[in-house]
């Protein structure tokens, strides 16, 4: 083998090495945010579970914001 296929080798070794090292220092992470913004939750999916049950109950209120707003832009429109 010449000199040039031993480094590329290597090289590819140790990108790898790093690319392994990141993705496990970034899912630590992950998991750390995740602990701090749903503390109870089990694992990735119950807290995904958790957030879509949140963001249903202010679809709920968003809603009623639209009604609100609509009846209000009504009512100007009735003035005029």
């Amino acid at each position: 083998m010449s000199i040039w296929t031993i480094l590329s080798w290597v090289g590819l070794a140790v990108l790898t090495a790093v690319n392994v090292v990141v993705f496990l220092k970034l899912k630590q992470a992950a998991e750390q945010m995740m602990k701090v913004a749903f503390p109870g939750a089990k694992n990735m999916q119950d807290a995904v579970a958790r957030m879509q049950a949140q963001m249903g109950g202010m679809r709920g209120n968003k809603d009623a914001q639209l009604r609100q707003a609509m009846e209000m832009l009504q009512n100007l429109n009735k003035k005029r």
